[in-house]
């Protein structure tokens, strides 16, 4: 993540599917902030701000958050957190480190790593942001530009039990293709460890994935009605397996959305029909009027 970016059509995507899968969790993010570049038009994507005929049904109170925030010129991940477009989350938004001497940049890493582990300590579902994504071959913590990738060894640092992962990567051209690029990652990450990795894909301007890792059934139920609200511009990946293009698996479990009311089941599943996912911040609201079950009971 860089302050540039905020805003952007990458924004709105992943901010608007933070907003389907957190409710009733501890969300805490990572952003994984790195000092703004200057060298390329990254973070200018920002024309669909103006077309709201085309974007804003998808979530049109980020839409106008965001909005809000560019015509402001105040694009920095501090505007996001203060406009509450992710409420009750918790933030690790100091910048990387990078510069400095070689030999210190180790230890530099791991203590900012450390800092940012302490401030989601108490989520429960945790987005890792870094501005490239997982770490390509050839990577190097001593490198100047180490600070735009997360290691996997740093994903598994962040896991825990009764903990989601999130993790966004920047599809490249790694050969084989995209699809063949979110196998070989999937692949990665479970022989680290993980038991399921599931994924979304964004097409917007520049494709991108965003890893589920050992997500529960309801995150990813909502992480399915996401793909269909956003009818193909988000596709859903469940349970990746090297050699297929696309799981037919889909995740199984009770209706009730692992434990939920059935009433906001009911009002989840409303979100596919009409393709407003908008409408699930109001499904929870409505739910949780008659809410019982508490994050613990998960």
């Amino acid at each position: 993540m860089q302050n540039r970016y905020v805003g952007d059509i990458g924004d709105y995507l992943k901010l608007s599917i933070l907003r389907v899968l957190s409710p009733g969790y501890r969300l805490g993010i990572a952003w994984w902030l790195y000092p703004d570049e200057s060298h390329n038009r990254d973070g200018r994507h920002i024309g669909y701000l103006q077309q709201s005929g085309q974007w804003q049904q998808f979530d049109p109170d980020l839409f106008d958050g965001l909005a809000d925030i560019v015509a402001t010129n105040q694009r920095t991940v501090r505007s996001l957190e203060a406009a509450n477009l992710l409420p009750g989350a918790v933030f690790a938004s100091r910048m990387i480190p990078v510069g400095g001497r070689t030999s210190d940049r180790s230890q530099q890493r791991r203590l900012w790593f450390e800092a940012a582990k302490r401030r989601v300590e108490d989520a429960d579902l945790v987005f890792v942001d870094p501005d490239n994504g997982l770490a390509p071959t050839g990577y190097s913590c001593k490198s100047s530009k180490a600070g735009k990738s997360v290691t996997v060894s740093e994903i598994r640092e962040l896991a825990r039990p009764g903990r989601c992962l999130i993790v966004y990567h920047h599809q490249t051209r790694r050969k084989g293709g995209h699809h063949a690029e979110i196998e070989h990652w999937a692949d990665r990450l479970r022989a680290s460890g993980f038991g399921r990795v599931d994924a979304l894909r964004a097409k917007p301007y520049s494709p991108r994935v965003y890893f589920l890792l050992d997500a529960p059934t309801d995150v990813r139920r909502r992480a399915e009605l996401i793909a269909s609200g956003w009818r193909g511009l988000i596709t859903w990946h469940p349970d990746v397996v090297t050699g297929k293009r696309q799981s037919s698996r889909r995740s199984s479990g009770p209706r009730t959305l692992n434990g939920r009311p059935r009433l906001y089941a009911a009002a989840i599943s409303r979100v596919a029909l009409i393709g407003n996912l908008s409408t699930l911040h109001s499904a929870d609201r409505f739910a949780s009027r008659g809410r019982t079950w508490s994050v613990s009971q998960k």
